[in-house]
């Protein structure tokens, strides 16, 4: 194989591996949209939830009287996550939607069964969290609201507007793949072997040809 060719077929090597540890894989899944005009019943509980804003999720499915909703983005908001709410006795306008917290309005007195979508197998502490209404009043745990093993919150017998927020004290968890967690590691890898590998051919070449006569 030729000087050329041979640094031509390193150099295809090395773009295709930056574009392969550059870009995410991402799943061809359809949005469906919905609007404040869209109601998601519960009728077993004789309950209610809608959205103050438009927005799109990937689906929606009621599941024991729990609506989940998947990669859920409200409009102004480029954050998508799960969201799984349940509204029993009660009915709900949900306002905004982050990774950390969610703000609603409730009307009757009834429960909400609230999750974020964190990874349930890592237990976070009540101290964490937070419920609050529109008057900036913190409810305690226990009586008002309370949290579940993995990470559920359930609030109880609360009007108005009210914000569950949880403080991340730590950092966060990167469940990326491997090689996307340390692609800057491994790029700088294949750099340098490709680095090293044109360098010995030039080497080798230079040395051929002041052996020729």
């Amino acid at each position: 194989m030729s000087y050329n060719k041979t640094c031509l077929l390193l150099l295809i090597v090395l773009l295709l591996s930056i574009s392969l540890f550059s870009v995410k894989p991402v799943a061809a899944q359809r949005a469906t949209q919905f609007s404040t005009g869209d109601i998601f019943e519960i009728p077993a509980v004789n309950g209610s939830i809608k959205f103050s804003v438009n927005g799109t999720y990937v689906s929606a499915d009621l599941v024991d009287d729990t609506w989940l909703f998947n990669n859920l983005t409200l409009s102004g908001s480029r954050f998508s996550g799960v969201l799984m709410f349940s509204a029993k006795n009660c009915n709900v306008t949900i306002h905004m939607f982050r990774s950390n917290s969610l703000r609603y309005t409730v009307e009757g007195m009834g429960e909400q069964v609230i999750n974020l979508g964190l990874n349930s197998s890592i237990q976070s502490h009540v101290s964490e969290w937070s419920v609050i209404n529109q008057d900036s009043v913190f409810f305690a745990p226990e009586k008002q609201w309370k949290l579940l093993p993995d990470n559920t919150i359930v609030v109880r017998e609360l009007l108005g507007t009210l914000t569950v927020v949880r403080y991340n004290y730590g950092y966060p968890v990167n469940e990326d793949p491997f090689y996307l967690q340390h692609s800057i590691l491994i790029l700088t890898g294949i750099t340098l072997v490709i680095t090293v590998t044109i360098a010995t051919i030039i080497k080798l070449k230079n040395r051929h040809q002041r052996r020729l006569p």
